[in-house]
């Protein structure tokens, strides 16, 4: 079993951290190069326009200086101090140099008055571009414009030299990878924050659902969080509530099951027993009715089997075009006899050239013939019971209709469930196992149709099926 630590790496919530903070830091990065290569191109471009300024501006003073005295020697010590106080400022180095290559002033070193350099502190860098100085198109001199290192002016202080591209991208960067950090930091508390607010209702549901498995089909999650979330447990709570539902039926049936065998098995046993101890002998009327129990036995356990085939859907129907006519003619002539025998008017009503149907017949058949055992069992002496059949639309409305005693409103909807009975007075001997309504509805919907009952108490009871016509 994984310990604390495997389960926190292996959470939805863990991985939503990091997988936050793994998009976060590709992003720095991604925006870090982006930036550092901006930065950088717009860092050489100003720096190109500001050498190109500064060399026009040195060009012009120097070229207005030598145009005014017509000498480089000629008040050489303002050229000198203000070449000094550009270099200082701008930190750059600028040098000139007259016709012959002699040094008449450099902003960063004192010329000696015989042109040679003289012993400034500080350093030059050597990598110093040349410039040619004209006046009235005469070459007159050149200048060079460097950027100056650390340069030292004796008690002036030092200077320091301008910030490179690389300078300002590596500051860049740094300032975005100490924003990022930060931002990490905050934003993973929050993602940890938001999805631990969020999870919270999947965990619970995971603890429903575990305590669900173990039999509990009582437990339901408590719909909260995002709409998703709610939406989940929703659908959770009404697959517990038809898994509770079906768990009841589920009990429910064995309870009925057990209940409907015990009575012809506990008869069948206590005539055999009687037999054995010699209470009873075994003549021909203890064993009809040792043989009606095993008939009786024998048929729950048909009608389940049948039952349990069509709601399972694999019983394989015998499909062919019947006459519904003549189906009816042959159902009503078997079950004249006993209506006769109960004094009770069987009636056909059948509208004339109805379309065939496309049906099991003999299934049909057992349909109407429950139904009409149910009418005539039901119908006093000197009732009637009709059996009609009309063409409704693309069906064929089959109705069997009695002038019995009626169904409570309250019975109907449960008249169709397994072992119910209508009336709790009849018995298991004289009422059936309670599984021909059951069964007679499956029938139907396996044929594609449908069984519907209405009543009304003191006026009789109507069971009208539908049966879909061939196109």
């Amino acid at each position: 079993m994984p310990g604390f630590g495997g389960r926190l790496f292996s959470s939805l919530q863990f991985r939503l951290a990091l997988g936050f903070v793994a998009a976060l830091a590709v992003a720095l990065v991604l925006i870090g190069l982006a930036t550092g290569v901006v930065a950088g191109k717009h860092a050489e471009r100003f720096e190109r326009d500001r050498d190109s300024l500064r060399v026009a501006r040195v060009n012009q003073f120097v070229s207005e200086h030598f145009s005014k005295h017509r000498d480089w020697r000629q008040d050489r010590a303002t050229l000198q101090e203000t070449l000094e106080r550009t270099g200082r400022v701008s930190g750059i180095q600028i040098t000139v140099y007259d016709d012959n290559g002699l040094l008449v002033a450099d902003s960063h070193f004192s010329p000696s008055p015989g042109g040679r350099e003289g012993k400034g502190s500080g350093k030059r860098t050597v990598d110093a571009r040349k410039f040619p100085v004209f006046n009235d198109g005469q070459h007159v001199g050149d200048f060079t414009v460097s950027n100056a290192d650390l340069v030292g002016f004796g008690t002036q202080g030092r200077i320091l030299a301008n910030p490179v591209p690389s300078d300002i991208s590596r500051g860049v960067n740094r300032s975005l990878l100490w924003a990022g950090i930060g931002a990490a930091a905050l934003g993973t508390a929050l993602v940890w924050l938001l999805s631990r607010r969020t999870l919270a209702p999947l965990q619970n549901l995971g603890q429903v659902a575990r305590r669900l498995g173990q039999g509990d089909l009582s437990q339901r999650a408590e719909p909260s969080g995002p709409n998703e979330v709610r939406e989940l447990a929703q659908n959770f709570n009404a697959m517990a509530a038809d898994l509770e539902e079906a768990e009841t039926h589920r009990r429910n049936l064995t309870a009925d099951i057990a209940h409907e065998l015990r009575t012809p098995l506990s008869n069948i046993q206590g005539y055999l027993e009687a037999m054995r101890d010699g209470l009873v002998l075994p003549n021909a009327e203890t064993i009809d009715t040792i043989h009606a129990q095993a008939l009786h036995l024998s048929r729950l356990v048909e009608d389940l089997r049948l039952l349990a085939l069509v709601e399972s859907g694999d019983l394989q129907l015998q499909l062919a075009a019947a006459s519904i006519y003549d189906l009816l003619s042959s159902s009503v002539e078997a079950i004249r006899p006993r209506a006769e025998a109960k004094s009770v008017i069987l009636g056909l009503d059948v509208q004339p050239s109805l379309p065939e149907l496309e049906i099991d017949a003999t299934r049909v058949s057992q349909v109407i013939g429950n139904l009409l055992e149910n009418a005539i069992t039901h119908t006093p002496q000197g009732g009637s019971v009709v059996v009609s059949a009309r063409a409704e639309g693309n069906s064929v409305a089959v109705t069997v209709q009695d002038t019995g005693p009626g169904i409570a409103a309250e019975d109907l909807p449960r008249l169709f469930d397994r072992f119910y009975r209508a009336d709790p007075s009849r018995s298991r001997d004289t009422g059936g196992s309670g599984l021909g309504l059951t069964i007679a509805r499956r029938l139907v919907e396996a044929h594609g149709g449908t069984l519907e009952v209405s009543s009304v108490l003191g006026e009789g009871s109507r069971f009208t099926i539908h049966l879909p016509a061939q196109p």
